[in-house]
């Protein structure tokens, strides 16, 4: 019989034999370098070389089941940080499509507070208004948020088109009865100009950590820049 097949008639038993695997081993040297996760999971042997003489072997061994571990613990946050970008990204390509697809400004306003939280997954959205007067009775009832002069710059850094907060309360100017569903926001500033109303779109998350200052916010930038454009288009305002 080749050791070919004594390897496999050893290692298709329900418990294979140390000899077998060492045997087996010893045909295949370069395993353990292929497959260092095996290795991270041994347990070095210990040799008692007398007092205060310091075991290399088991050490450099230990050192390199740490450096594997660590690799492996780098390895899953990148790639749990990789799919959390590969799903805000397709969350803001829906957003993005469903605001273009508005056949009006009313429309618009009814996708951003009917549609937007379905697809960003949070508890709700508010596309609020700037203005020292009364808004349009259509436009109350479309869900626009009429908010007192002054607030936005209470609410926002004039640096930044977007501010994240998390573990917060939710503010009921913004979110009405929502209010107490928000624990993390995402502030959007709508710019359409000095002598034009100041416009702010309002995410609200029911996780503390929906929304969370720690995080980039180029794609929440883009979607904002995107709703900028379709409301001036709406509206007839110039850029």
């Amino acid at each position: 019989m080749s050791p070919k097949s004594e390897d496999a008639k050893a290692l298709s038993a329900d418990i294979i034999a140390p000899d077998a695997i060492a045997a087996w081993l010893k045909r295949n040297p370069g395993f353990l370098n292929d497959h260092p996760d095996v290795l991270a999971a041994l347990v070095p042997p210990e040799s008692d070389h007398g007092k205060g003489v310091l075991d290399m072997q088991r050490f450099m061994l230990e050192r390199l089941q740490r450096d594997l571990a660590d690799k492996h613990d780098r390895e899953q946050a990148l790639l749990a940080a990789t799919r959390a970008n590969v799903d805000a990204q397709a969350k803001i390509h829906q957003a993005v499509r469903a605001v273009l697809e508005a056949d009006s400004f009313g429309s618009l306003i009814k996708i951003i507070t009917g549609k937007l939280p379905g697809l960003f997954d949070i508890a709700a959205a508010s596309f609020c208004v700037e203005l020292d007067a009364l808004l349009p009775d259509n436009a109350a009832k479309a869900g626009i948020i009429l908010l007192p002069p002054g607030s936005l710059g209470k609410m926002l850094d004039i640096e930044h088109a977007v501010v994240l907060r998390a573990d917060i309360e939710g503010d009921e100017r913004i979110f009405g009865k929502k209010a107490k569903l928000i624990r993390s926001v995402a502030l959007l500033r709508l710019d359409f100009g000095t002598k034009k109303p100041q416009v702010l779109l309002a995410l609200g998350a029911n996780a503390p950590d929906g929304f969370d200052p720690r995080q980039g916010t180029e794609l929440l930038s883009f979607f904002a820049h995107t709703l900028q454009h379709c409301t001036r288009r709406w509206l007839g305002i110039d850029p």
